[in-house]
């Protein structure tokens, strides 16, 4: 049997010479690793061993004697590379390689392969580990070695330990037994739970170690930060082009419920749930108007209930007068075929048998609806026009993602509420009984409703307003008639007036920067006198109210 040859004393390691001794000591002959060796880097300039005090400012000036153990001077001399890099990013630090040409490893180092060699270090530093523990992470952490091939350890930017994640997260939803997909922000599957963690701890020893990894990394906390959240969702289809809309309610498939969704702004189900009896009508001093009275919402299969999603849901809605007529034309042409059809669902179709508006049908046609409003959102030509809009662009990509997402039907609820912040000139909690949501400030709700007064004034502000369906419509008053004053701010009024005839105006302007324009036909006109308003409070919904930016209580935090 011939006797093993012992392994080499120095070597060399990118540039830098390196000594090496062996020995066993008494005390480590019961371990696993009973023999010990000692590495010693060697000064570029001297040749000789570097002190402690060179290396790590250390009063002593003995060599460095570097420990490292193995089962034998072998092993010790196979592994001798991963603590060779430790110590060489120890003299960069201390600027003893200065003029000394050394190459970077981590810029062609594999980082599986890395990964691979690392494996026993890092798990020895687990050693509490039951077995059953350390056999099932041992699993998942070759799988990560397997995703982290052909990535070099120089590229592993935030950028790349991103989307390498995302990776460990997908193939592992693959392979799950019960959510087969897996979105950025979403729980990840828990074989990616334990992958992602030996990732994490993965990294930041290779970083320790000395190899150059550009990324910080942090770990996956099963959803993006607060910061990414509100830059990716800064446009997530608040504000929809009027051009798209009207393009989606002109779509014979679904015209008669997008035009309601569009205009009138309500839930899917409520717009599914909707009778004909909804529609209502009253004489105005503009004309008749239209409105909505909603009473209900359709469930998931389709039936109609009497309990909405919230108390507040049970509400009025004005609609256009364009859209109004059209929706009352449709009921009278169906009512002439099918009799009356008061307490119908208005989504209802005509079919051989007559008018189908069974739960059946109404869950199939709220779906169609749903799907079919996603589907022409999402088109290469309509996304665009409303990427198009953003005013901020951080992430493009992630943005991107984001706006997609959010392009369905309730987006389109999202959009009529920013309508009516932006255009209408109401106030909060107007608009808070408009969309049917709970606005706390405000006292309950009526069991009456709203009068007949309440609902006039309701359905002016809209037809004052700009909509899909008509710009701002002035308000039109016969000077001679009972009117003293306009019944709703409008930013227009036409006054008709008979020959010979005068009439005095007074304008309450409530808002800054306002211009008054008076023109007409034949007209004389004089102004008599302009008051200075001081100390105007405006009620406006998009400026916060005194008690919300009013100190109250001054502490100190901890």
């Amino acid at each position: 049997m011939t006797k093993k040859s012992p392994p080499p004393k120095e070597f060399s390691y990118q540039g830098v010479d390196f000594r090496i001794c062996y020995a066993y000591p008494s005390a480590d002959k019961h371990k696993d690793a009973p023999c010990r060796g000692r590495i010693n880097p060697l000064d570029p300039m001297t040749g000789k061993c570097l002190t402690k005090r060179q290396l790590f400012g250390k009063d002593s000036d003995s060599p460095v004697n570097h420990i490292v153990h193995g089962k034998d001077p072998w092993d010790i001399y196979n592994n001798r590379e991963k603590e060779a890099s430790y110590l060489l990013s120890m003299m960069t630090q201390c600027g003893l390689l200065v003029g000394v040409a050394v190459a970077d490893p981590s810029a062609v180092a594999d980082l599986a392969e890395l990964a691979r060699k690392y494996k026993q270090t890092l798990f020895e530093m687990h050693s509490k580990w039951a077995k059953s523990t350390v056999k099932s992470y041992s699993g998942q952490y070759d799988s990560l070695v397997e995703e982290m091939t052909g990535l070099r350890a120089g590229d592993l930017d935030d950028a790349a330990y991103k989307q390498l994640q995302n990776k460990i997260c997908r193939n592992a939803a693959q392979k799950a037994l019960k959510h087969h997909t897996w979105a950025y922000g979403e729980t990840p599957p828990p074989s990616a739970q334990r992958r992602l963690s030996l990732l994490y701890d993965l990294i930041r020893c290779l970083k320790a170690e000395g190899v150059s990894i550009p990324v910080v990394p942090f770990p996956y906390n099963g959803k993006p930060s607060r910061q990414m959240l509100l830059l990716d969702r800064t446009d997530h289809a608040r504000a929809i082009p009027d051009g798209i809309l009207r393009a989606i309610c002109a779509d014979p498939v679904i015209q008669g419920q997008a035009e309601i969704l569009a205009d009138a702004g309500l839930r899917i189900g409520e717009c599914t749930g909707l009778l004909f009896d909804s529609l209502r009508w009253l004489d105005t001093s503009q004309g008749r108007m239209y409105y909505l009275d909603i009473s209900g919402q359709v469930d998931d299969d389709g039936k109609r209930t009497e309990l909405p999603k919230t108390k507040d849901s049970y509400r009025v809605v004005p609609l256009s007068r364009e859209l109004g007529e059209a929706l009352a034309r449709y009921r009278n042409e169906m009512e002439t075929k099918y009799g009356d059809l008061s307490l119908r669902l208005m989504c209802g179709q005509a079919d051989e048998n007559g008018f189908d508006d069974s739960p059946a049908k109404a869950a199939a046609w709220e779906a169609q609806v749903r799907a079919r409003i996603s589907m022409l959102l999402r088109k290469s030509s309509a996304f665009q026009a409303i990427a198009a809009n953003r005013v901020y662009l951080f992430d493009k990509q992630a943005q991107d993602a984001e706006l997609y997402s959010q392009l369905f039907a309730h987006s389109w609820r999202r959009n009529f509420c920013t309508e009516l912040y932006c255009s209408s000139g109401l106030n909060s909690s107007k608009i808070h009984r408009r969309m049917g949501h709970v606005y706390k400030p405000l006292p309950p709700q009526k069991a009456s409703g709203l009068n007949p007064t309440e609902l006039c004034l309701m359905c002016l502000e809209k037809h004052v307003s700009p909509t899909l369906y008509h710009p701002a419509n002035p308000l039109r008053y016969d000077a001679d008639g009972p009117f003293q004053a306009t019944e709703v701010p409008s930013c227009c009024i036409e006054l008709t007036l008979k020959p010979g005839d005068s009439v005095e105006l007074t304008v309450e302007d409530t808002e800054p920067g306002t211009v008054t324009r008076i023109s007409g036909e034949g007209l004389t006109i004089q102004r008599l006198r302009r008051d200075e308003r001081r100390n105007v409070t405006y009620d406006y919904g998009l400026l916060s109210s005194a008690e919300t930016i009013t100190v109250v209580k001054k502490r100190n935090l901890v």
